[in-house]
């Protein structure tokens, strides 16, 4: 503890003269860039390529808002110096010390979740890595008023552990079965639930399928607002078959003489789905239910199985339920946001007609709820523009606050508010922020205070991060992170320029964007390397600001690095978007050919020689299906990392959205058109790498190994990289992946 009692001497020195900490807000006096001064700008005379091994690891990771909103006014977050937590109220600018770091200190990488009142303190420690949101840690009660410890389920590794919003309370999940525990003079816990089954029966947690596919979150419980009651989801696995792997373990360790087999409950497109209840519960008695107040208790959107008909259905606590929207697409799938509640108003995210050729375009509309029907639409934000997601309702001043693009720009993000009577258009409130370099921000992100008081607007792009603190009229009053290591770290750098097109192609326009290397000339010929996802309803050219394997190959080797969102994209109408539906595989791929070639006979100073692709996941099955159908070689060679081969080994969730059932009646036709195992006759000739993770239990290595099977018995070379034991990111083999990458692209495009 000596070196903590030394640190803790210094650390008024340290809040008084460094405004730079990371976390350590800084209170903007006028409106002015504090960031400007000379010692920051004075820029090394010689600026030095990306090295390798900096776009992989940390040296280029930007830090963001490493803070909670806990209150109308007050931010919690931690000091990266010292390890306290500390509550900054943004009303007064004055900073308060809420935990000791001491209280902390000798637990395994600890984090903390404070009780209502900040009374109680959840400690969790010793993680261990669930599916790609889930983590299993121990947890521990810390009482601040005692300074006492208390055990969460005896010490074991619990998935979810979650306080209530109004009370010095809490449910935790322990073997798949929920439970109550409130600390008080006379703390109690309560079993809710008690037919959790490890592995198959689970209650509050989401089972694989529904963490990746629909909830994207570890918990699947919710409290009311007054903490009285808790909605949770029970997912049944009972039916869902399993896929086994292989764990290899520690070389030469003898706990691994023989692999471990793990197995996993996985639905694949047309197997059986897990089986999904809802339950609302009275926390004060657990065994009996009372009703709430109306007008609204509970809301669930239900989807049917491939889902492309969706409705909302509002629960009593009696399970009395009452149907209030219906919708079917016919042209595609529907994508699902959470009803947002408002007074006697409910607004609901749907696919509008937008008044141009591109079609319909995800709109918030407003309905007035009455007598159990929606009544008196109102589209809010109409037009040719999209809402990506809502972030809040500002219930005092009747405002929606929430991310979207106007038409023409999906490669941004914007932050824009609306008025809930319907009487104004939206108003962008970060188009005219401008980061430190003086570029307006044109990806944007917002966490917003309990009552919208307050928010921190997180800019990402084009520029490195940097987070204000703004209030309810959007005046910056405080910087909080400006990243002003990582912005010095960048300008002595070379950078790459850009060149954006619009290219036509099969009725639309496909978005195009080249990085080009610092040094570029147009009389000098260049290798081309595109970076391939095109998943339906997503884009692979976006605003924000990243220092990754492209500022390598493009600084470095002098590779052009290009981008393509063709047909299937996201933010540029229905049209386009639902061109892709039940034929993955088809059309998203022939525009990356389609759009390659053009820019080789377009541009001289493409090397049409030493043209290449890859991708990861979706986007190592599109590197995959561009080999084998691009007839007229436009690309010589390619790396898969952990790609779909086959979508008959996929998820049913993520799969059947997109593609329908695999029968004869529904569209196997359309499986197997787009079936790489199918198609490997294409890539003869052509230079082809297939990276997969043995551990990988989203896109399983049996995808690989499919490919594998198929290329080795039509004798096609290719070159195969596994990794033991490895997950689908690959997170703890990238010095080796990249080196693997780096020398390949070496060998193909001759750099």
């Amino acid at each position: 503890m000596v070196l903590l009692s030394t640190l803790r001497q210094i650390k008024q020195y340290v809040f008084n003269i460094n405004d730079s900490v990371h976390g350590i807000p800084q209170l903007i006096d006028k409106d002015v860039n504090r960031y400007e001064s000379s010692e920051e700008n004075d820029q090394q005379d010689v600026k030095v390529p990306f090295k390798l091994e900096e776009t992989y690891g940390v040296n280029f990771r930007a830090n963001t808002f490493n803070g909670t909103w806990r209150t109308d006014t007050k931010i919690l977050y931690s000091d990266s110096i010292l390890g306290d937590t500390l509550l900054f109220d943004a009303a007064t600018g004055t900073t308060s010390s809420l935990l000791d770091f001491s209280v902390i200190a000798d637990f395994n990488k600890p984090s903390v979740s404070f009780s209502f009142d900040n009374s109680f303190v959840v400690i969790g420690h010793d993680y261990e890595s669930g599916f790609r949101y889930s983590v299993y840690q121990r947890c521990v009660v810390y009482n601040t008023k005692t300074n006492s410890y208390m055990e969460i389920a005896n010490g074991d590794r619990i998935p979810l552990i979650k306080w209530s919003p109004t009370r010095n309370a809490l449910i935790y999940v322990h073997e798949n079965d929920i439970y109550y525990q409130v600390f008080s003079d006379r703390s109690s816990i309560r079993r809710i639930t008690d037919t959790g089954v490890l592995d198959t029966v689970y209650n509050g947690v989401p089972d694989w399928v529904y963490e990746e596919e629909v909830l994207a979150s570890a918990s699947a419980a919710w409290f009311s607002p007054d903490g009285r009651h808790l909605a949770f989801a029970t997912f049944n696995d009972t039916n869902v078959r399993e896929i086994g792997m292989l764990r290899y373990g520690i070389p030469g360790n003898i706990k691994y003489q023989y692999p471990e087999e793990l197995k996993i409950k996985y639905p694949k497109t047309g197997s059986p789905n897990p089986v999904v209840s809802m339950t609302i519960v009275d926390l004060d008695n657990p065994f009996k239910l009372i009703n709430l107040e109306p007008p609204i208790d509970v809301a669930v959107t239900w989807t049917n199985r491939v889902q492309n008909k969706a409705q909302i259905v509002l629960y009593d606590t009696k399970g009395n339920s009452s149907n209030i929207y219906y919708e079917e697409e016919s042209e595609g799938w529907l994508r699902i946001l959470p009803p947002i509640f408002y007074n006697e108003y409910v607004i609901i995210v749907k696919l509008q007609d937008s008044g141009t050729s591109a079609g319909r375009f995800q709109h918030a509309v407003r309905f007035k709820y009455t007598a159990g029907k929606l009544i008196d639409e109102t589209d809010l934000t109409a037009g040719a523009k999209e809402v990506i997601s809502i972030l809040a309702v500002d219930h005092v001043r009747g405002r929606l606050y929430y991310l979207g693009n106007e038409f023409g720009a999906p490669s941004q993000r914007n932050l824009y508010s609306v008025q809930l009577n319907g009487n104004q258009k939206p108003v962008c409130l970060s188009c005219n922020v401008v980061s430190p370099e003086r570029k307006r921000c044109t990806y944007a992100y917002a966490y917003f205070s309990t009552d919208c008081s307050y928010y921190a607007l997180s800019c990402s792009g084009p520029d490195p991060v940097f987070v204000t603190i703004r209030n309810a009229d959007h005046r910056k009053v405080y910087n909080w992170e400006e990243n002003r290591s990582l912005r010095r770290k960048v300008a002595a750098r070379t950078q790459p320029t850009y060149k954006n097109l619009q290219v036509p192609m099969n009725g639309y326009k496909c978005n195009v964007k080249l990085s080009l290397p610092p040094d570029f000339d147009e009389k000098k010929r260049y290798p081309l390397l595109i970076n391939v996802y095109a998943g339906p309803n997503t884009v692979r050219i976006t605003d924000e600001a990243s220092f990754g394997f492209e500022s390598y190959m493009v600084t470095n080797r002098s590779v052009i690095y290009g981008r393509i969102d063709g047909r299937g994209s996201a933010y540029k109408g229905s049209k386009m978007l639902f061109e892709i539906y039940r034929r993955l595989g088809t059309v998203e791929i022939e525009d990356q050919i389609a759009v390659t070639r053009l820019l080789q006979e377009t541009y001289p100073w493409i090397d049409s020689s030493k043209t290449g692709i890859w991708g990861w996941s979706y986007g190592g099955f599109s590197t995959a299906m561009v080999l084998a159908t691009d007839r007229k070689s436009v690309f010589k060679c390619g790396i898969s990392v952990a790609p779909v081969t086959s979508w008959i080994y996929y998820d049913s969730l993520y799969t059947e959205r997109f593609m329908g059932l695999p029968t004869p009646e529904d569209n196997l036709h359309g499986y197997n058109h787009s079936d790489v195992t199918r198609l490997v006759e294409g890539i003869r000739g052509k230079k082809f790498m297939l990276i997969h993770g043995t551990g990988d239990d989203n896109v399983h290595y049996q995808q690989a190994m499919a490919l594998n099977r198929a290329l080795v018995d039509k004798d096609i070379m290719f070159e195969q990289q596994s990794y033991t034991d490895e997950a689908h990111a690959l997170s703890g083999v990238f010095p080796h992946l990249y080196h693997t990458m780096d020398r390949f692209w070496a060998n193909c495009l001759g750099y």
